[in-house]
């Protein structure tokens, strides 16, 4: 049944992308490309590739996991080759006991002795493999930038090197044996010293006891040689030399990390944002944008000597404020990119920067353009401190302190967008005339952004293919390997979710061809959050959280205005507040705009004052707050249906002057106040022909990326539309009562996204232009809404978006990986009996805690010496970790036939996979125990539930070693919270694995487009 496939239509395919799901709808085209009818809806769940805690992209986590599991490979690697090394001259003993033997023999003594006295050949051998064993810290200034304790880090080395000198120690091997008979520590000890500061906060004092760098264990090694050559010339000799302190001192060079592609040349690597003509080309392309705010709120750009005249200031200065380029300009009015948030353009950091006197002061402006990149470029991507330092001296001139000054210097970190070469090629053409970017792009020859992608072509692909291989310009470099896996050969976006979530539009779209055909048309809305990092997500986290603090004080002060409590505060009196509070910083300057009437607190929540859309939302279908204001009730009906400038007449008539209203505007945000300028409508439609055209159009840039990558297999009837439209019209439909109550959308029921999708796929230029038109009609009559009456897309359509979601089986990506943490990163010592001690820093001392717990024990079959023996001879356990990580239950059928639950551990996963390959983890009818299998469960997966009498479809949520499972019905969302939370009315159904045969469990697949098959033994 799942390979039918039903005759090919035309349909329009409209997608709703978070960044953990994808709701999709399907409604048919009549002849006439208008929808018709709803055939089809569903919702894909996925995770997004981020750790939950921190929103970190959990392959950093994995990344350092692997490089702290290399770092210990490569010592241990080393160690061999020391040892190797050292008997192969002759100055380790053969015989494994006599080197045993060498172990008591102090190497701290060994090490100062052979400054001066000669050591035996094993003695050398002993205190080599000792300074071997810890060789110090090398300096890599790339890396060191990044690293929290670099600093601490540094002071402890430069306070060492004060200590030798002050003790008057040759060799820092003396200089610990000093220590050492002294009884003191000879370990890098990390401290943290946290001191309450004035404000509240606590800082960190970071610290180490001491900390020894490579040169040091260089210059070690030089002056014992020196000396045992000396004294014993024919042990001591050249070729053993060369070969122990290349074993001792050889660094592996780092891996280069390759900058993304080009956006304009996809075979070109991006410039850093250091780079002086990156940070030229970031300059002229905001000074080309910035615009003169003239009589009436009029934009009128610079001219090409008011342009260079700013473009030069900010070459040689790190900012400008727009006070200091109001006296450049000889300007007294505002600008367009200026208000109260924004105060300054950003100038060139680096060139303010490098042109100081402790650097390269005024010999900076003497190199060219070409000189200054390459000089940059030398300071960005050089890793050796000495190298740069002589390239410095040799290339610019400086003397060496000079030149240790500058490549110590920070620099803006990260990638811009663009090559080096496509700078050369952008730059003239932004700095001949006063033009966007986008007419530069033109200018320099290129490609409009819209015509590079293969779409332009008009092939239409028989699917999607992987996204790299057609999106070249967004993504990193591949290795171009035929035999390596697409992401690997192609390269990919570098944002887990973004990757992840692509991914997923390619798995459902793609199911969705081979079952009906491909669709005419497809329509995309993204989500806000998909594209976004780490620190942005904190940043709106942060900015959701202030305006939480701003709603809640609103709401009390309204209460107390209304003599209320808060929880009756009705939403649009909150809205009313937010705008009366933008219409001035200063509560005496809060007016109508139009009437220049002050509004009061009092005043604001009678019926004289009214929110307002200052362009008209018939014209714009606008409802944000930064189309809105408060405004007395007489100056809005007067206002009517019109711009702000249409109406100036009549306000005139009423002895309201346009002047005034432009000088209340200006005190308004800078995305409010141009909307009442005479060209404000113009400046809100932009480039775009009409204001259909611009509420279809949505233009940020992985709404771009995802058209693109559509356009793949429709290549005329993709569009990426605003979230904005589909929110406002969901709630004119009256869709959100199909899921949720009150009229509010119901986010804790997975299926909302389907409703969403079923919105977008009817949000096209015939329905938006019937609710213009019904809305201009609602405003001619004075009503207080935008609509009177909402047209439907056809009369039977909210029933055909109940029908579909009724039907709808939430599909949820399973990860059937074992791939994963085995155990918790803690080690804890074994002390018997169950119990473990482990050791942990508070408040920067070292403390010892001991608990009963349970872990997985590991031993060392080479350290049985140390640890000993268990009684049937096996290596005893010395350590164990916390597993706290479970691969999955299998269900399986014991002697009396009954079913019963066996946990199978992420630690126990991968060893099964170590020994007998991943075929055997994953037998279909073989469990691990041996058992009969019934089902094997893992998180994510569906399984069909018989519960009092209702059988329903449920996802395994958690899974506990006692063998209980948690579950939730396949469309409940945000079911951990809510199960956390005592007031939700939801729990989780947790069982226990013996109980579900009773309830006839059946462990199912749920397609990604949403059917059904199962996947239980069948005996």
């Amino acid at each position: 049944m799942t390979g039918y496939t039903v005759p090919q239509m035309r349909y329009r395919l409209a997608l709703d992308l978070g960044s953990t799901s994808l709701g999709w709808a399907m409604v048919r085209l009549n002849a006439a490309s208008e929808p018709c009818a709803v055939i089809k809806a569903g919702v894909r769940i996925f995770s997004d590739g981020r750790n939950p805690k921190d929103g970190s992209s959990l392959a950093v986590s994995r990344r350092e996991a692997r490089a702290m599991r290399r770092r210990r490979d490569r010592l241990l690697k080393r160690k061999n080759r020391m040892m190797a090394t050292l008997l192969r001259h002759g100055f380790f003993p053969q015989d494994e006991a006599a080197r045993k033997a060498l172990e008591k023999a102090d190497p701290f003594a060994l090490r100062a002795k052979g400054l001066d006295h000669a050591l035996l050949p094993e003695e050398f051998a002993r205190a080599l493999f000792h300074i071997n064993q810890r060789r110090g810290f090398k300096s890599n200034r790339k890396t060191d930038k990044k690293e929290n304790d670099s600093g601490a880090l540094k002071t402890a080395i430069g306070q060492l090197r004060q200590a030798m000198q002050a003790t008057g120690c040759r060799t820092v091997g003396e200089w610990l044996f000093a220590r050492h008979q002294q009884g003191l520590s000879v370990r890098a000890r990390y401290r943290e010293n946290r001191i309450a500061q004035d404000n509240g906060k606590t800082k960190v004092e970071k610290s180490y006891d001491l900390y020894i760098d490579r040169a040091m264990i260089e210059a070690e090694f030089d002056a014992l040689w020196a000396k045992q050559s000396e004294l014993n010339p024919a042990l001591f000799h050249d070729t053993a030399r060369d070969e122990l302190k290349d074993c001792l001192l050889h660094q592996r060079p780092l891996k280069p990390v390759k900058p993304g592609r080009c956006t304009l040349l996809p075979d070109e690597e991006r410039a850093p944002l250091a780079l002086p003509s990156q940070q030229r080309f970031r300059i002229y392309q905001e000074v080309n944008n910035l615009r003169l705010l003239r009589e009436g709120l009029s934009e009128e750009p610079l001219t090409l000597t008011q342009r260079d005249l700013l473009v030069q200031a900010l070459e040689t200065n790190s900012k400008r404020s727009f006070t200091q380029i109001q006296k450049l300009l000889g300007f007294s009015g505002q600008f367009n990119l200026q208000d109260e948030k924004r105060t300054e353009l950003k100038g060139s950091s680096t060139s303010a920067m490098l042109s100081k006197k402790e650097f390269f002061g005024s010999q900076w402006a003497s190199f060219d353009k070409a000189q200054q990149d390459a000089i940059v470029m030398q300071l960005v991507s050089e890793e050796n401190l000495a190298t740069l330092i002589a390239w410095l001296q040799a290339e610019t001139g400086v003397d060496e302190i000079t030149a240790e000054s500058i490549a110590n210097v920070p620099l803006a970190e990260g990638y811009g967008s663009l090559s080096a070469k496509a700078l050369e090629t952008i730059l003239p053409a932004l700095r001949a005339e006063v033009i966007t970017y986008d007419k530069a792009v033109l200018a320099a020859g290129f490609d409009h952004h819209s015509h590079i992608s293969h779409a332009a072509t008009g092939e239409i692909l028989p699917e999607l293919p992987y996204y790299g291989q057609y999106l070249q310009r967004h993504v990193g470099f591949g290795t171009g390997k035929p035999e390596d896996p697409a992401e690997k050969r192609y390269g990919k976006i570098a944002n887990p979710t973004v990757h992840i979530g692509l991914n997923q539009v390619r798995t459902v779209v793609n199911a969705l061809i081979h079952r009906y055909g491909q669709p005419s048309e497809v329509i995309v809305e993204l989500a806000r959050d998909l594209k976004q990092s780490q620190d942005q997500r904190k940043e709106e986290q942060k900015r959701q959280a202030d305006n939480q603090r701003r709603n809640i004080r609103m709401r009390e002060d309204i209460a107390r205005l209304l003599n209320t409590s808060t929880e009756r505060v009705r939403a649009i009196d909150l809205q009313k507040m937010i705008l009366w509070e933008e219409l001035s910083f200063n509560v005496a300057d809060r007016r109508c705009p139009y009437s220049g009437v002050q509004i009061s607190a009092q005043m604001l929540f009678s019926d004289q004052v009214e929110i307002e859309h200052i362009l008209p939302f018939s014209q714009t279908l606008d409802d944000s707050l930064n189309n809105k204001t408060v405004a007395m009730r007489q100056a809005n009906r007067i206002k009517g249906n019109r711009t702000p400038a249409e109406a100036a007449a009549d306000f005139a008539t009423q002895g309201w002057p346009m002047e005034d209203m432009l000088q209340h505007a200006s005190r308004m945000p800078k995305g409010k106040r141009y909307r009442f300028a005479q060209d404000g409508m113009a400046q809100w439609l932009r480039e775009d022909k009409g204001f259909l055209a611009r509420a279809l159009n949505d233009t940020r840039h992985l709404s771009r990326v995802a058209r693109e990558y559509l356009s793949l297999i429709c290549p005329q009837g993709t569009r990426a539309i605003p979230g904005r439209m589909t929110a406002m019209l969901r709630a004119k439909f009256g869709l959100n009562d199909i899921l949720g109550l009150d009229g509010e959308k119901n986010r804790n029921d997975h299926r909302h996204h389907a409703v969403d999708a079923c919105v977008i796929a009817v949000t096209d230029q015939g329905l938006l232009n019937r609710f213009a038109k019904a809305s201009a009609s609602a405003r001619e009559k004075q009503l207080n809404r935008l609509v009177e009456t909402m047209p439907l897309p056809w009369d039977s359509y909210r029933d055909h978006v109940q029908r579909a979601i009724d039907h709808i089986l939430v599909s949820h990506k399973p990860d059937h990986g074992h791939e994963g943490a085995m155990h918790n990163d803690t080690a804890y010592g074994l002390l018997g009996n169950g119990r473990v001690q482990v050791r942990k820093t508070v408040d920067g001392a070292r403390t010892r805690e001991i608990a009963t717990l349970k872990v997985i024990e590991f031993a060392d079959a080479h350290a049985t010496a140390r640890h000993g023996l268990l009684p049937n001879g096996e290596a005893r356990p010395y350590k164990g970790y916390k597993g706290d990580s479970n691969y999955c239950m299998e269900i399986v059928r014991n002697e009396k036939g009954k079913w019963e639950g066996k946990v199978v551990s992420t630690f126990e996963a991968y060893q099964l996979v170590r020994q007998h390959g991943l075929a055997r983890l994953r037998h279909p009818a073989l469990s691990v125990s041996g058992k009969p299998l019934v089902m094997r469960l893992m998180k994510d997966d569906s399984v069909r539930l018989t519960v009092d009498g209702v059988t329903d479809l449920y996802r395994v949520c958690w899974i506990r070693t006692d063998t209980r499972l948690a579950f939730a019905k396949i469309n409940e969302a945000n079911v951990d919270a809510r199960d956390r939370d005592k007031s939700s009315d939801f729990s989780y159904l947790v069982k226990s694995a013996s109980v579900l045969k009773s309830m006839a469990a059946r462990c199912i697949v749920i397609s990604p487009i949403g059917l059904v098959s199962d996947r239980t033994v069948k005996r």
